[in-house]
């Protein structure tokens, strides 16, 4: 829309998607002038100060040459520090904070926010991204996440953070010494994080617990412990269990995150991750329709018809809303009623039920946004699409 009333506005792209694909973006649009790929905070700037003739001299970019050839000048020497980095110009989001907020049940007061204190993950799961950091991991001294934290305290009166790292718990010196910092300060914030169950144990847990920690995700992807071991390392699900059992004694809530169709999936899989849900004392779950992103390695194998199943490049529907992948075998009309089975199934078990209606009290802020949303609610549950 702004190209068609102003033409000489320049576009930029940046993220995981178009990290990936680089030069395929620019070909695929022209309403695209660059792409910033990979971690976009150095090249943005230097592509907002360069001359034209010095564009292609700008690491990390996309861009057209003289003859309309899409061209990437490669990816910059260095990594960012991410220390040195200011913190982002919250006060420059409209109405924030109090129009921002987390999905409903994931917090217990307002204010909140969501903040990012890592990058990357060392872990090669097949259907994780890795075009913007690699394999590597980095991340924000205890120092720093702390300033940050108390920063949005006194700024913006934030009561309640969701940090949305992939890692949060990976470096577990830092994460001692921040919940230390948070002890000791006596702000009385809470938050929520991500986790991988091999990076939590009990000394942890309660460190976080007393530093505030409300809520901790877990990647669980499916119930069937041979497929997940065809996707990612380390595929125990009694040590899951255990670490879910472990988050739940000290006090924190817990929520476990899934997935249905990655490939190798079957009805047996679905009903196998089903019982394995239905057996974990889990607080809440997101249940996601799996979806082959570009920069993840099954990407480039589903592409390449590696894998079997049928595979619609569609972008609209590209949000882990719709079964894009179908594998070998099923059919998608099957996939969504079972999809739909295992939410309505969930929610339905009384034991379910009185843990989110115990939350009247522990996130009230939730409830009232549920009451006036009601209608929204109920059409997602009878079409299982989102509401626009």
């Amino acid at each position: 829309m702004q190209k068609k009333l102003l033409p000489e506005i320049k576009t930029v792209f940046g993220g995981a998607h178009v990290s990936a694909l680089k030069q395929e973006i620019l070909n695929y649009s022209d309403h695209v002038d660059f792409v910033v790929a990979g971690e976009g905070e150095e090249t943005f700037l230097n592509l907002i100060k360069a001359q034209s003739r010095d564009i292609p001299l700008v690491k990390g970019l996309v861009y057209r040459d003289s003859n309309g050839n899409a061209c990437f000048s490669g990816m910059p020497g260095k990594q960012i520090e991410l220390d040195q980095l200011p913190f982002p110009a919250y006060e420059k989001l409209a109405g924030y904070p109090e129009i921002y907020r987390l999905p409903i049940f994931n917090y217990p007061s307002t204010p909140n926010a969501s903040c990012i204190s890592s990058r990357g993950c060392p872990y090669a799961c097949s259907y994780c991204d890795r075009s913007v950091f690699g394999r590597t991991f980095r991340f924000n001294s205890a120092e720093y996440l702390f300033e940050h934290v108390k920063y949005l305290k006194d700024r913006f009166n934030i009561r309640h953070i969701n940090f949305y790292d992939d890692q949060f718990t990976f470096h577990r010196k830092r994460i001692i010494k921040f919940c230390d910092y948070m002890i000791a300060s006596g702000m009385k914030m809470t938050f929520n994080c991500a986790a991988r169950a091999e990076h939590l144990d009990s000394e942890l847990l309660g460190k976080m617990k007393e530093a505030g920690c409300w809520m901790i995700s877990l990647g669980i992807e499916t119930g069937d412990e041979s497929l997940l071991a065809m996707h990612r390392q380390n595929a125990d699900l009694n040590m899951l269990s255990c670490k879910v059992h472990m988050i739940k004694k000290a006090g924190i809530r817990v929520k476990g995150l899934l997935m249905i169709g990655l490939p190798g999936e079957t009805e047996s899989s679905i009903k196998k991750s089903r019982e394995y849900v239905f057996s974990l004392p889990l607080d809440d779950f997101n249940l996601a329709k799996f979806t082959p992103f570009p920069g993840s390695p099954i990407y480039k194998e589903i592409k390449a018809g590696k894998l079997h199943g049928s595979f619609e490049e569609n972008w609209e529907k590209m949000d882990c809303m719709s079964f894009t992948f179908v594998p070998q075998g099923m059919n998608k009309e099957r996939l969504d009623e079972l999809f739909t089975f295992f939410y309505k199934s969930h929610f339905l078990r009384p034991k379910v039920m009185a843990g989110y209606l115990s939350m009247l009290w522990k996130s009230p802020d939730s409830w009232r946004r549920f009451g006036s949303n009601l209608h929204s609610f109920l059409s997602f549950a009878r079409t299982n699409r989102r509401v626009q």
